[in-house]
């Protein structure tokens, strides 16, 4: 259990290491959720009344995007570089390996959200508060073990860019119902917040075990 724990951390630290080297992917994305923000703000009648109802909406729609552009990009330096099928000869389980993956994306799409949340507070003037950051970091870890999971599936195949969003974004709708309705509440809207962020967890419980089971086999293949 150590030893792949070891082993998912430094995977992790490879990925990490490796955009902080190049800074493609974070400011790409930084750019793209503040640019699809200012387009909603123009877009939408944005006023006291309705900003708890618009907002989430926006949020999700900008997550939703940057996340399948984080995900896809997981497996890109192993596809480019032909080294998964060196990292699956070393003694390493494919579901650390795996589990290193999904971790540097999620910390990756973390990232991009430390943008995200404050760009959406100042322009559409919405409370950034504890229970909005958790709801949204909640569904971020399930996001990431379903998205690095298709993304690993699809690494090969040409189309892969088209079928990632038609097998991740049906799974992928649990988290926004859940986390829609938690982050309207956190920002006053009306419903129960505590049942939301159950669902929330309750989903990420489901997909990071069934994401880590199915990963064994979909790497070896």
């Amino acid at each position: 259990m150590t030893r792949s724990v070891e082993v998912a951390f430094a995977v992790a630290r490879k990925d990490l290491t490796s955009e902080w080297r190049t800074r493609e992917l974070v400011p790409a994305l930084g750019q793209f959720v503040v640019l699809a923000l200012v387009i909603a703000n123009f877009g939408f009648q944005i006023d006291s009344q309705n900003a708890a109802t618009i907002a989430p909406g926006v949020l999700w729609l900008a997550l939703v995007f940057a996340g399948l552009v984080a995900f896809g990009r997981a497996f890109a330096a192993e596809r480019e570089q032909a080294s998964l099928e060196a990292m699956l000869l070393t003694p390493a389980s494919p579901v650390a390996i795996f589990a290193g993956k999904a971790l540097a994306a999620a910390l990756l799409l973390i990232a991009c959200e430390v943008v995200l949340l404050p760009a959406l507070a100042l322009l559409f003037g919405t409370p950034l508060n504890v229970a909005l950051v958790a709801a949204v970091l909640l569904a971020t870890v399930g996001m990431a073990a379903l998205g690095c999971l298709f993304a690993a599936m699809v690494a090969r195949v040409r189309a892969r860019e088209v079928l990632l969003p038609l097998l991740t974004l049906p799974l992928w709708i649990p988290f926004i119902i859940a986390g829609g309705q938690a982050v309207q509440v956190a920002m006053g809207a009306s419903g129960s917040y505590n049942q939301a962020v159950a669902l929330l967890i309750d989903f990420d419980i489901l997909f990071v075990v069934l994401t880590s089971l199915a990963a064994r086999f979909v790497l070896d293949d």
